[in-house]
């Protein structure tokens, strides 16, 4: 009896225990989360530009900046630190003697650490002396890198730019096949008793290596074409410039789909090999296109290319366009040149009819062309057979011309960006001339210039100049077929005219061309929003017979809008020299500025 009711009796304890312990659950609070700590403020004076980065970057508290601060004893830790790691943020800029006063404060909003920071003496360089050992010392590139050191005898000490100089060596080194330098010295001597530092930059390039064989690995084109695309061959001096521009010349032919160029050095030969692997793009090309002109009307262009047809690398194209007043069939069989990236021999023959109220002709060509790029000279030398029926203002039957023309057009070209340029310049001139001692119904001579001019005033605003001349000598004008003679009004001419409506008329008031052109226009453009802009703008100019000519002048307003294809124009002009009540011109053109 006693034992029962002893454990009766702490049964009873222990349930009262665990009762008063647990608690009803229903009746627990849930506790409060921990208060998160104050944010942090970090305040460096004193010092400025790559000095504050650079401290910026060591200072360790610096991490807990616009976050909430740490606890107060890691804070303290890392405030205590900050001295040791200032002091290392400035000694790369050659200062060695800081005076620094620190604070960490606690406000009731948050932690504040300061650090005004006295940067104190700049320790200069007592001794550079930076030399390129090896055969890299002959090479002119390295002469003109230790003539444009950034660091110099009594200058600051920056290890930056001594790391730069290191940098620039060695990228010089691998893009002109020294793949065996090294660094035969290279030490920074800091002596804080004299207060000054000696560095020793010695660089052994060893031996350049040389183009090895150049392998094209591809089964369509002739190797004899692929050959006369590289601008080195074996032996000549290492240039990985050089390779750049093989593969960027490939690359924009109509030939490949994709081109890789290897060229891993062999150091038991000193060589590098240079392998071309080529995968051939679509031979055949198709595309069609429609728009509108308020020059031409609606209008449309069907267009064949057969990207190559032999393995010599001959291709052609073939295009028909069609609009509500002219009409054309065109096609050109290329042939790639000595050098295929810059030369190229054309074979012409084409067709073109134009029909509107005034004048109705249709033309017949045959010729052939050589082209070149020499720079930023674009330059055509051509040859044209060319049959033209025309009839234009009161004659009283169709006139035939035939002529052959030779002639030739040059085009500069230099813009920052040729799809939207802030700047840029364009100058073309042409010749072209026949005489009845060569197959021709007449003797004439024509030459024609022509100016663009683009200048950003401000990153939304460009300046747009234009200008065309052109002169005629001809021996019967009226035998000068209608494609040969000038005329202007329209889009691309004088804006608030309409196409081809200025020039010389005949006693019926028919404008029937001139033998000589002044065109010149003035545009304003800013843009407003995004790739959207407005313009205004004043044209002028007139084709004419003699040596005055009777300027007709336009003037408008336009949109602009920079499409993916290129900036699209919308105008609203009208002549100054038109009758009074008449309506505005709109017009629409889009394409390059240049």
């Amino acid at each position: 009896m006693p034992h029962f009711g002893s454990t009766l009796l702490q049964s009873c304890f222990l349930f009262c225990c665990l009762t008063l312990a647990v608690g009803p659950l229903s009746a627990q609070e849930p506790e409060p989360p921990p208060a998160a700590n104050p944010p942090l403020i970090l305040t460096v004076e004193g010092v400025d530009d790559a000095l504050r980065d650079n401290v910026l970057a060591y200072l360790e508290i610096n991490r807990y900046v616009g976050k909430s601060a740490p606890d107060e004893a890691r804070l303290r830790w890392l405030h205590n630190n900050a001295e040791r790691e200032i002091r290392r943020a400035l000694e790369p800029f050659g200062y060695f003697e800081p005076a620094i006063e620190s604070s960490l404060t606690r406000t009731p909003e948050d932690w504040e650490a300061r650090y005004r920071i006295e940067p104190g003496r700049p320790l200069r360089i007592a001794e550079l002396d930076v030399q390129v050992l090896g055969e890299g010392a002959q090479d002119p590139t390295f002469q003109k890198l230790l003539d444009n050191l950034p660091l110099a005898q009594g200058q600051i000490l920056d290890q930056p730019k001594y790391e730069q100089i290191k940098s620039a060596m060695e990228s010089l080194a691998t893009e002109r096949g020294y793949f065996n330098a090294r660094f035969a010295e290279r030490t920074v001597r800091v002596d804080l008793r004299t207060y000054d530092a000696t560095i020793h930059l010695h660089y052994d390039t060893g031996p350049r290596y040389r183009f090895g064989n150049i392998a094209f690995k591809q089964d369509f084109l002739s190797p004899e074409l692929l050959a006369r695309y590289p601008r080195f061959k074996p032996g000549d001096p290492y240039n990985v410039n050089q390779l750049l521009k093989l593969q960027s010349d490939l690359g924009n032919s109509n030939y490949f789909g994709q081109v890789e160029v290897n060229a891993p050095p062999d150091a038991g030969t000193d060589t590098a090999p240079v392998d071309v692997t080529l995968e051939p793009g679509k031979q055949r090309k198709y595309s069609a296109g429609l728009g509108y002109g308020t020059d031409t009307g609606f209008r449309g262009k069907l267009r064949a290319e057969q990207r190559w047809l032999n393995p010599q690398g001959h291709h052609y194209e073939a295009e028909l366009g069609f609009s509500q007043i002219k009409s054309l069939v065109g096609f050109k069989y290329m042939i790639p040149g000595a050098d295929p990236t810059t030369d190229e021999y054309a074979i012409t023959a084409g067709y073109i009819r134009q029909s509107d109220d005034d004048k109705d002709y249709e033309t017949y060509k045959i010729g052939g062309s050589l082209q070149q790029q020499d720079g930023k000279w674009l330059k055509n030398y051509n040859l044209n057979l060319q049959y033209e029926e025309y009839t234009i203002g009161n004659q009283p039957s169709p006139e035939q011309s035939l002529l052959l023309i030779p002639g030739l057009n040059w085009t500069w070209v230099d813009a920052d960006d040729r799809a939207y340029p802030r700047r840029g310049l364009l100058f073309g001139f042409g010749l072209r001339g026949a005489s009845t001692a060569l197959l021709s119904d007449t003797n004439f001579l024509q030459g024609l210039l022509q100016l663009r001019w683009i200048h950003g005033l401000n990153d939304a605003s460009r300046l747009l100049v234009r200008g065309n001349l052109g002169a005629t000598a001809v021996d019967n004008f009226n035998k000068l077929p209608t494609s040969l003679r000038f005329f202007a009004g329209g889009d691309a001419s004088v804006r608030g005219y309409a196409y081809e409506s200025i020039g010389p008329t005949d006693s019926e008031g028919t404008v029937i061309g001139g033998k000589n052109l002044v065109v010149a226009s003035l545009e304003y453009e800013h843009r407003v929003w995004g790739d959207w802009g407005v313009a205004a703008f004043v044209d002028t100019g007139d084709a004419f017979d003699g040596a005055s000519p009777d300027l007709k002048t336009g003037v408008g307003l336009g949109l602009r809008w920079l499409s993916p294809v290129g900036p699209l124009r919308v105008d609203f002009a009208t002549g100054l020299d038109r009758p009074p009540g008449s309506a505005f011109r709109f017009s629409f053109s889009i394409g390059p500025d240049l």
